[in-house]
């Protein structure tokens, strides 16, 4: 019966892809199957944990496919099954079926109906991976759908400025967690020299004595882990992005903010437990983070103005005391606390509107203005000071904007002089000379061999950067990511174990990608006028070129529908362990890639379409 356990992913999977076969006007059809889709899988957990117990509660390790195999790399997905999967999963099954219930009436004859549930149906298929996944390979692959369906549904009044700029803000910070991933995966290479699975990990003596010959590597993939759960959970300094989340419909906030993909940071830490466990100063970084985290959470959520605001504090306060639990060993109590938590905030913001409502009737028939007060002493003051700290969220978004977003822009914004002849140009001479190079097998100095990778993968990131600050030329900044792509694969292929095939391999999904972008893109100029310095929402007249277009865009971003994803892990398995500058230059090339193409998508076919005979809704609408 263990190898059933693929029907959690399998069933989600087809209801989602039924679903996008029912035409849009059959609010019925849509419904049920996702009432039978989100029922079925939690009937079949109920059941499938019911027998596991009863069978004595020991974990479960299903090696189910190999997706891609080399001589030196394989990508194996791999199920695990243990107490923590199954709390989470019943947990998260329980609520995903109650929560498509109510979305039911709540979206009637809303025009992104179908496009909800379609979400959602992909939502909860990316959280039975993550929750099910026996190795950083296959957690990856939900990773990556739970972010995407997540800049989908914040997005989803895709007519409004807010809703798509914060959309684009809360995936910003989504990459950022996906950094802390393929760095984990990519040192985990190094360190075991296998694909390491989540039972191995629980092996205590395995893993002591590697950790005991390889202390730094040890601790650089256990803070890259807490970066990934940090940014996913937000805790501090990534607090701020959750409020931001809510400006997308109540179902999705209950389900995603306020219940299940904001624990997934404490799910991360439970899996990868016994690894940082062991080192002392990640437990103490861990406690001191949900510590801050607890009491910026508390503060903000006593003066917000916005009842979802609100229950998004309250929710980050208390995952920061769940974090300090995980790091105290207290498991069963961090399970306990995250599912209480999880059903209250989804109940919290299941009847916000009802009580927004209430609230609105109560102040105008019974409205009593407050007192002023001429308390002026230090204690007043001081109240008076946290109360205006938290009014403003600790400025923890415009931190974020300081050290973070604006020397990325800064930086992209230098070379200005780049034109695209340049840069094919250039290109292409390097590429074929480097082909030349490595096919031949001509030894060059030390030095110069040494330093080529890095220097090449630096340049990948500055297309990607000038991409991602480029306001005017759109064909410009999608031809810059793709060129990175190559820059990169050139880098890597320097090193002696990676083969032609396996640049093929990459490169294959790149040029099918970029390919169908460009022809979407030059189909669109056609017929409309964009660039990238305003939104457009060419999406309400222009459907399925917008969604061949955010194919593109996720495709080439390492989506799992094409081989670049795949390729991505590849690359890094072949960065070797001394080459930590090429490892960071790669994954921040990957994570600001991201962000450039679905800031590309956002800007031509989200947001207000300007035209004289669509209504344009207001700024703050």
């Amino acid at each position: 019966m263990q190898n059933l356990i693929v029907i959690f992913i399998l069933l989600p999977l087809l209801g989602f892809l039924v679903s996008l076969i029912i035409p849009a006007k059959q609010e019925k059809a849509i419904s049920y199957v996702a009432f039978f889709t989100t029922g079925s899988v939690a009937i079949w957990i109920v059941i499938f944990t019911i027998w596991w117990i009863i069978n004595g509660a020991e974990t479960l390790n299903i090696r189910e496919i190999v997706l891609y195999k080399s001589d030196n790399y394989t990508f194996l997905l791999d199920l695990f099954f243990d107490k923590v999967t199954a709390v989470y999963l019943l947990f998260s099954s329980a609520l995903a079926y109650l929560i498509a219930v109510y979305s039911r009436h709540y979206l009637h004859r809303e025009k992104g109906y179908k496009r909800f549930f379609n979400t959602k149906l992909l939502f909860v298929t990316g959280i039975n991976i993550i929750v099910l996944s026996g190795n950083f390979e296959t957690l990856f692959i939900g990773w990556e759908i739970l972010g995407v369906s997540s800049f989908l549904l914040i997005a989803f009044y895709r007519e409004r400025y807010l809703p798509v700029r914060n959309a684009l803000k809360v995936y910003s910070i989504y990459r950022i967690a996906d950094i802390g991933i393929l760095l984990a995966m990519w040192l985990s290479h190094h360190l075991w020299h296998e694909n390491i699975t989540f039972v191995q990990l629980n092996d205590t003596a395995y893993v002591n004595h590697y950790l005991h010959e390889h202390y730094l590597t040890g601790l650089f993939i256990s803070f890259a882990i807490i970066l990934a759960a940090a940014a996913k959970s937000a805790q501090f300094p990534f607090s701020s992005w959750l409020s931001r989340a809510m400006e997308g419909p109540t179902p999705s906030s209950a389900i995603f903010y306020g219940s299940v993909a904001v624990h997934i940071g404490v799910f991360l830490l439970l899996r990868t437990y016994p690894f940082w466990s062991v080192l002392p100063l990640v437990k103490w970084n861990v406690i001191g983070m949900g510590l801050t985290s607890a009491i910026i959470g508390s503060v903000s959520a006593r003066v917000q103005t916005s009842v979802k605001a609100q229950i998004a504090y309250s929710s980050i306060a208390q995952i920061g005391l769940i974090f300090i639990e995980v790091a105290l060993g207290l498991h069963w109590i961090a399970l306990i606390h995250l599912t209480g938590n999880a059903f209250l905030r989804a109940y919290q913001l299941l009847i916000s509107p009802s009580i927004v409502t209430y609230l609105i009737r109560e102040q105008f028939f019974n409205y009593k203005p407050v007192k002023k007060s001429k308390d002026r002493t230090w204690r007043r003051l001081i109240k008076n000071s946290i109360f205006v700290i938290g009014l403003k969220e600790w400025k923890l978004d415009g931190m974020m904007y300081k050290f973070l977003w604006a020397p990325l822009k800064k930086t992209g914004q230098l070379f200005h002089f780049i034109t695209g002849t340049q840069a094919i140009v250039i290109s292409a001479l390097v590429f074929l000379s480097s082909a030349i190079i490595i096919q031949q097998e001509v030894n060059l100095p030390h030095v110069i061999a040494y330093a080529i990778p890095e220097v090449f993968g630096g340049i990948a990131l500055i297309m990607v950067l000038k991409a991602f600050t480029e306001r005017k030329r759109t064909f410009f900044a999608w031809g810059l990511v793709i060129l990175s792509h190559f820059w990169i694969a050139i880098a890597v292929g320097f090193n002696d174990t990676f083969s032609a095939e396996d640049t093929i391999f990459y490169l294959s999904g790149v040029v099918l990608s970029g390919g169908s972008g460009y022809y979407f893109l030059y189909r669109l100029r056609q017929r409309a006028v964009f660039d990238l310095n305003d939104f457009y929402g060419h999406s309400m007249e222009h459907k399925w070129l917008s969604f061949g277009f955010l194919l593109s865009c996720l495709a080439l971003a390492g989506f799992p529908i094409t081989t670049t994803f795949l390729g991505e892990d590849l690359l890094f398995t072949h960065i070797h362990e001394d080459q930590v500058l090429l490892a960071f230059f790669v994954s921040v090339n990957f994570i600001v890639e991201g962000i450039a193409l679905m800031r590309m998508y956002a800007r031509i076919f989200l947001g207000p379409n300007k035209k004289d005979y669509h209504p344009v809704p207001l700024r703050d609408a």
